[in-house]
């Protein structure tokens, strides 16, 4: 039940200005579009691939999709990020790995697939990417772990509150918001935030918005 690689590529356009309404994603070959995916010049076809390929939610795209999180584009990475969090739980144990990977772009896309996934077995990896030496990688570990909303999880964030890297502390804090309970420490780091739009999601997590 394969389409032909020109049938797909003439999709990826429909895809581009929003004329997909719907598509019998049964009828699309994994072969095809995994070869898409690791193969098109094109890198909208490359990210169509990978959109297809989590809406499958079949747990043999996680190869394939994880390869991509090394593309060159950051459309592509961004699409198979998602495309790993619509396949689910079945990627987690993949992903996290991934998340000591040289490359802090991998890094980050697999701390945010995790968070989209919202699988507490990778909250532990999530905790220790918050003392990740690139500050994209901290920000994006915290946000999934507000995703998560795992108490265990509280006392790390609340030491983000301290991060040099503004968005981190304010993803630390909208993080801390969710879960609940670290009220004290959101209070404390309110005081001395030099940042505005932290202060909003501090207060925003302390329910003073």
């Amino acid at each position: 039940m394969l389409i032909t690689l020109s049938r797909f590529f003439a999709t990826s356009s429909l895809r581009e200005e929003g004329e997909i309404t719907c598509m019998n994603q049964e009828k699309i070959g994994e072969e095809a579009l995994t070869l898409a995916l690791g193969g098109a010049e094109d890198a909208r076809i490359r990210r169509m691939s990978s959109l297809l390929l989590g809406g499958t939610g079949d747990a043999a795209a996680t190869g394939p999709l994880l390869a991509a999180l090394r593309d060159p584009a950051m459309a592509v990475r961004a699409e198979a990020a998602r495309a790993l969090a619509a396949i689910g739980s079945p990627a987690v144990t993949a992903l996290i790995p991934v998340l000591r990977d040289p490359d802090w772009r991998l890094r980050y896309r697999a701390a945010e697939a995790l968070g989209l996934i919202g699988d507490r077995r990778a909250v532990g990896a999530l905790v220790r990417a918050l003392s990740d030496e690139k500050d994209h990688v901290r920000y994006m570990g915290a946000r999934a772990l507000g995703l998560i909303a795992d108490p265990a999880a509280g006392d790390a964030l609340a030491r983000v509150l301290g991060d040099a890297n503004p968005p981190a502390r304010k993803a630390a804090a909208w993080a801390l918001g969710e879960i609940g309970g670290h009220e004290a420490a959101l209070r404390a780091a309110l005081e001395g935030e030099p940042s505005g739009a932290v202060r909003r999601a501090i207060r925003d997590a302390l329910g003073q918005g």
